[in-house]
């Protein structure tokens, strides 16, 4: 998922409190140009209102950066979504917005499906991006 998917996703859900958007640069390759300075500008240039971090691998020994290593991703952009009770609901390279927003909105459904009505929701669905 690039700048542009996540711009619409993040304004599909934009008055949403039970949905979480957080976008990780992850840097494999490109260290010279996978800059955090970049993914600023981008992140500008999109409009896009969401945490944003960079994980950088390691240059000389060509580590990989640790969260690739713990959501095994393949490389950029990468997608993974996760469910109100952690469990990584998607995980792959590559989602548009329309089956993205309706996979959201289905695992909302079934959290709402499974509370008891007299219990608070403190559960969110979070969208991690690589």
């Amino acid at each position: 998922m690039g700048f542009p998917t996540l711009k619409k996703l993040t304004e599909a859900f934009k008055n949403r409190d039970d949905v979480v958007f957080v976008g990780i640069q992850t840097v494999f390759e490109g260290f010279g140009i996978n800059t955090e300075d970049k993914l600023r500008k981008n992140q500008l240039k999109y409009e896009v209102q969401i945490p944003m971090a960079h994980a950088a691998g390691d240059q000389q020994t060509h580590n990989i950066p640790e969260i690739m290593r713990n959501y095994r991703s393949g490389g950029t952009p990468w997608t993974v979504i996760i469910d109100p009770s952690g469990k990584v609901a998607f995980n792959d390279f590559h989602i548009d917005a329309g089956p993205a927003v309706a996979l959201i909105e289905k695992l909302l459904q079934q959290k709402r499906s499974r509370l008891n009505p007299f219990q608070h929701p403190q559960n969110k669905v979070a969208l991690l991006l690589k």
